[in-house]
């Protein structure tokens, strides 16, 4: 393509992108809230680029051009990640480096030095060392954050970006009916994303922050969220995302036992509501048995096809459970003869096919050692979270993270870094949980027991001390 233009004009072109990626970085670097803006976005360069038209198998593992651009856009917020980073730890804002994120390094660097043994070698070094780039970006998000109103900035920002995502997803359904179906199942709303798991993986997330924004805004805006809240279930049954739909059903819940501090008339009327509301939506889904939800002539709650997946890595696992064989090879695996089967996209080898559980795709590339290693450091944010008082923060972080969690049972939707939109948003949503006790002024539970004891030892020592100096005195006298 660039064989069209001149030296002087490619040169020109050239100066031209170098002059505004240095003023990207420049404005990223004084307003980290435009790194934010721009992470969100890079999913949907591929959304945006994407033709919903039918392609083959060979087709569909191909690189785009949007792959590059989106790739290009997550290195240039990574890069401003680690200056705004290297800016705080010079200037004496960042004194020590939490443990988390020490062995969210440690699982990158291991999932980098997989490459050597992998076998997608050359597709394990992108994944990982894109992944590397997003880590940037989240050092610099952990430094970025040491103010509340700073958390209020970036979560106000995505709750603009469902907004918006959301109405302009009903606009293409009004406008672009061509576009919004899926060409594989033409039942099933794929709306502006590339397929209808995604987009049900962006609605999943709509619903913990437009009902925290509901909680925490003012009279006035509580009807036009409670729309937006509508229209994205309503989007979100027309994608057929049933393994998104059942997280956020769970989310629901949990964000009602979190929300209720004490049993009142007032919580036990949310309470019943929402539970009839609930057991409505869901016997109606069941009984009238939407286009979108069914496949084919199994039931809703049917599996399709999971099952035979999760029994193909079970058993690969048990033959390589160490140090399992490469990250991100996900579907590379089944080019073993006994299980390859050709014509069928996910079962062809290649390693963008997903295993259909984030959990076992994890198992499958870095072992039981990368597996239990990732548990580990995502384990620390949630216990801070959960030691923090009642809240709407509380609830919103904790059902966020919750819903990603049941969802990755059911797809690979946290094993990556940037490349998905739902691991994006996790690793995003995981930094503000690791910072919420610092923010909202709380310390974590070990922190404050650890405060509670020294005070009692304190107390006990004074109360000793005082009485025996009195008695000494008295008895001398």
């Amino acid at each position: 393509m660039l064989d069209n233009y001149d030296n002087l004009t490619l040169i020109l072109m050239a100066g031209i992108a170098a002059v505004g990626i240095v003023a990207l970085l420049l404005s990223c670097w004084r307003r980290y809230e435009l790194a934010i803006i721009l992470i969100l976005l890079s999913p949907c360069v591929s959304w945006l680029l994407y033709s919903n038209i039918p392609k083959t198998v060979e087709e569909q593992g191909t690189v785009d051009t949007a792959s590059y651009i989106r790739i290009l856009l997550v290195f240039l917020v990574g890069c401003c990640g680690i200056l705004q980073f290297i800016r705080s730890w010079f200037t004496g804002k960042v004194k020590c480096f939490p443990k988390y994120l020490v062995f969210f390094g440690m699982f990158i660097l291991y999932a980098i030095l997989s490459t050597g043994y992998s076998l997608d070698q050359k597709f394990t070094l992108i994944r990982s060392c894109e992944f590397l780039i997003f880590f940037m970006f989240l050092l610099g998000l952990h430094t970025w954050l040491d103010k509340r109103k700073k958390m209020d900035k970036a979560l106000n920002i995505f709750f603009w970006f469902i907004a918006v995502g959301i109405l302009l997803n009903v606009a293409a359904l009004i406008f672009f009916p061509g576009r919004v179906w899926y060409w594989r199942a033409p039942d099933r709303f794929v709306g502006l994303a590339d397929r209808p798991n995604m987009f049900g993986s962006f609605c999943m997330t709509a619903y913990p922050i437009l009902v925290w924004k509901f909680v925490t805004t003012r009279r006035p805006g509580k009807p036009v969220i409670a729309v937006l809240l509508c229209l994205a279930a309503g989007l979100h049954v027309l994608s057929g995302s049933r393994s998104s739909l059942l997280a956020a059903i769970l989310g629901g819940v949990v964000w009602l036992s979190l929300s209720i501090k004490s049993m009142t008339l007032k919580h036990l009327v949310v309470c019943l509501v929402f539970t009839l509301a609930l057991t409505l939506g869901v016997s109606v889904l069941l009984q009238t048995k939407p286009a979108s939800l069914t496949r084919g002539d199994a039931t809703i709650t049917t599996l399709t096809g999971r099952t035979e997946f999760w029994e193909g890595c079970l058993l690969l696992i048990k033959e390589q459970p160490i140090q399992g064989y490469g990250y991100e090879v996900s579907g590379k695996v089944w080019e073993d003869p006994r299980f390859y089967r050709e014509g069928r996209a996910l079962w062809v080898g290649s390693a963008k096919s997903s295993l259909h559980n984030g959990y076992l795709s994890l198992a499958i590339g870095l072992g039981v050692v990368g597996l239990l290693l990732w548990l580990g450091f995502i384990a620390v944010p949630i216990y801070q979270t959960l030691s923090l008082s009642s809240g709407p923060y509380k609830a919103f972080i904790l059902t966020m993270i919750f819903q990603f969690l049941v969802l990755n049972f059911f797809e690979s939707a946290l094993s990556s870094g940037s490349q998905i939109y739902s691991s994006l948003v996790f690793w995003f949503f995981l930094i503000i949980a690791a910072k919420m006790p610092q923010l909202l002024g709380q310390p974590s539970r070990s922190k404050s027991l650890k405060l509670t004891y020294r005070e009692a030892d304190f107390e006990r020592f004074n109360s000793e001390k005082i009485p025996s100096t009195l008695c000494t005195g008295y008895a001398g006298a």
